[in-house]
């Protein structure tokens, strides 16, 4: 596990693991997936008696491709998982207009 905090370098150390591209928020230039894309989602705060005990921030990853391979989301996953991520993932969505498929993942 990287460490207990969830930053926005913690991210970028689990993708690059992947050897994806990956960008935040999105590529400036066209480029053929798979690649990942991920953004900053809120934060979660937890305080009681006007006092703050503790908060982390929420990320979002979207995960594009145009060919299914099973192997690529389960290496991808496992690097989240041993990265220490609990994620929330969504279904295969075809993206009509770009010809390509995404899967969310809500990491928390």
């Amino acid at each position: 596990m990287i460490d207990g905090r969830r930053t926005i370098e913690r991210v970028i150390e689990a993708l690059e693991e992947t050897g994806l591209p990956c960008e935040y928020s999105h590529f400036d230039e066209k480029v053929n997936p798979p690649f990942l894309v991920y953004y900053g989602a809120g934060q979660v705060t937890q305080s009681a008696d006007d006092t703050h005990f503790w908060s982390h921030n929420i990320y979002n990853l979207e995960y594009y491709f145009t060919k299914k391979e099973s192997r690529k989301e389960e290496a991808l996953e496992a690097i989240l998982l041993d990265a220490g991520f609990q994620f929330t993932k969504s279904e295969d969505i075809y993206i009509d207009d770009e010809d390509v498929f995404v899967i969310y993942y809500y990491l928390n």
